[in-house]
C-alpha cells in the first residue's frame, strides 16, 4: 500500500506540474481562497435562476443566452477547482485555470483569459461576459453622416436605386477619405444597405385610382336594367360543357340568341411596372394615361369567338 501511494504525486508536486506551463508574473498572483469562493457561489445562483417561490422547491429559467451560459459555466469550473478542497488544484491560480482549459480541449489562451475573468469577477460582480456575436461586422450605415449622404445621393435618381449606384457612392475617393473605409462592398451587402435604409424591391405601387363602375347611378342600370335583360336573354342562348361541346335543348320564346361581347382596352407607354428598388413612403400617384396611347378593341363571342 505505501509502495502504490508513493506513485501518487503530492499535491504540490501535482500543482507544480501545471504551474510550469503558466509564464512568471502579475498572472501568478492568486486571489484569496474565499473571495473566490464566494464568487464561484453567486455564479452557481446566477446559472441556477431565482426560487419559484418560498415554499417552491424548483427555480425560474435565469433566460441566459448559450454564449453567456457556457462562459459563465467555465468560469464556476474555474473557481470550483480553486476552491474546493477535495481538487488536486485546491490553491493554485495557474493550476486551478490550466486544468480547467485542459477539460475543455483549450490552450494557453483559455487560461489567461479565465484567469482575467474571473479576477474581475471577484472584485466587482457586474463585470460579466459580453456576447460579441453581431458587432464584428459593424455596419457603415451606423454612421449617420454617411447614412444621410448616400440617401441624398439615390434620390438624385429616385427611378434608378439599385445596389450598384450604392457600392460606387461608397467607392467614392472623397467619401471613403471622409468616413475611414478602407475596403469596398459586395453588391450582396449593398442590397442589404437599401433594407436597412427602406427601401424594397417589386412593384412600386402608384395609388389607386377611381372609375365610375361604382357610381349610383351605374349601379342602378347595372343591377336593374342590363342583368334582368340578360338573364332573360339567356334562355335562348347556347352553354357549352366543360369540355367545350354544345349542350342542347329547347329554346324558349322563339329563336336562338347570339350575345356579341364588346371588349375594348387602352395601353399607355408609362403603364408599364417594371420590378426596382423603390422607397413605401416615397411613392407618388403619377398621372393616369402619360404617354402614347394604343386602343384595342374587338367583338367577341361565345359560339363564334373573334
Amino acid at each position: 500500500e505505501s509502495a502504490r501511494n508513493a506513485d501518487i504525486p503530492a499535491q504540490d508536486a501535482y500543482a507544480n506540474v501545471y504551474d510550469a506551463y503558466i509564464a512568471p508574473g502579475k498572472l501568478r498572483e492568486s486571489p484569496p481562497v474565499l473571495g473566490a469562493a464566494s464568487a464561484a457561489k453567486d455564479l452557481a445562483e446566477m446559472l441556477r435562476g431565482k426560487k419559484r417561490g418560498e415554499n417552491s422547491a424548483g427555480y425560474k429559467d435565469p433566460g441566459l443566452d448559450p454564449f453567456f451560459r457556457k462562459r459563465l459555466e467555465c468560469l464556476r469550473t474555474f473557481l470550483n477547482q480553486y476552491t474546493d478542497s477535495r481538487s488536486k488544484t485546491y490553491g493554485h491560480w495557474g493550476a486551478s485555470a490550466l486544468q480547467t482549459a485542459v477539460g475543455l480541449g483549450r490552450g494557453r489562451y483559455c487560461v489567461r483569459t479565465m484567469c482575467q475573468m474571473a479576477r474581475q469577477f471577484i472584485h466587482d460582480r457586474t463585470v460579466l461576459p459580453v456576447n460579441p456575436f453581431g458587432d464584428w461586422n459593424e455596419s457603415l450605415l451606423v454612421n449617420e453622416g454617411l447614412s444621410s449622404g448616400l440617401q441624398l445621393f439615390l434620390q438624385e435618381e429616385p427611378d434608378n436605386i439599385t445596389p450598384e449606384r450604392v457600392k460606387a457612392y461608397l467607392d467614392r475617393p472623397e467619401v471613403r477619405e471622409e468616413y475611414g473605409i478602407t475596403a469596398g462592398i459586395s453588391l450582396r451587402t449593398a442590397r442589404r444597405y437599401l433594407r436597412a435604409l427602406g427601401y424594397r424591391y417589386g412593384m412600386p405601387t402608384k395609388g389607386q385610382y377611381v372609375d365610375g363602375h361604382e357610381r349610383p347611378d351605374v349601379v342602378y342600370e347595372r343591377d336593374h336594367k342590363y342583368i334582368p335583360k340578360l338573364k332573360k336573354l339567356s334562355e335562348r342562348m347556347r352553354f357549352y360543357d366543360r369540355d367545350g361541346h354544345p349542350v342542347f335543348g329547347p329554346y324558349h320564346n322563339g329563336r336562338r340568341v347570339v350575345v356579341w361581347y364588346h371588349d375594348e382596352s387602352i395601353f399607355y407607354a408609362h403603364d408599364r411596372k417594371r420590378p426596382r428598388w423603390y422607397h413605401p413612403n416615397a411613392s407618388k400617384l403619377n398621372q393616369k394615361g402619360d404617354g402614347h396611347s394604343l386602343m384595342v378593341s374587338d367583338y367577341v363571342s361565345i359560339d363564334f369567338g373573334w
